[in-house]
């Protein structure tokens, strides 16, 4: 369900969309609180339950902690590539935000 939020979210926005804004927030909820469920459920033995945790904490941190304008820049360079959402910007990211989310893993014990 947050996967295919995230997707109207990123369509509405590079529309243009009024509906942008709400389905930021349902998707802010949802990716909030999926650390909280991943960590409570019969799934927080899995480990590929902790790395979904950890990104989720990590996803969430970081872009709470982005000034505004790294975050319009993130957003300016989104564009469709094959029906596919694509961000050339925050695949350069993924190196950096990986080690951050092997440092949450060793955190939560995994």
């Amino acid at each position: 369900m947050l996967r295919q939020y995230q997707e109207e979210m990123l369509d509405a926005f590079l529309q243009e969309d009024d509906y942008f804004s709400e389905l930021l927030h349902y998707c802010n909820i949802m990716y909030d609180m999926m650390p909280m469920i991943l960590m409570s459920s019969h799934l927080r033995a899995e480990k590929d339950a902790h790395k979904l945790a950890a990104i989720s904490v990590v996803a969430a941190g970081y872009a709470g902690d982005m000034d505004e304008d790294l975050c319009n820049e993130l957003l300016d360079d989104m564009d469709y590539v094959y029906n596919k959402v694509k961000c050339r910007a925050i695949e350069q990211m993924m190196p950096k935000l990986k080690k951050y989310v092997d440092s949450e893993m060793k955190s939560m014990g995994m």
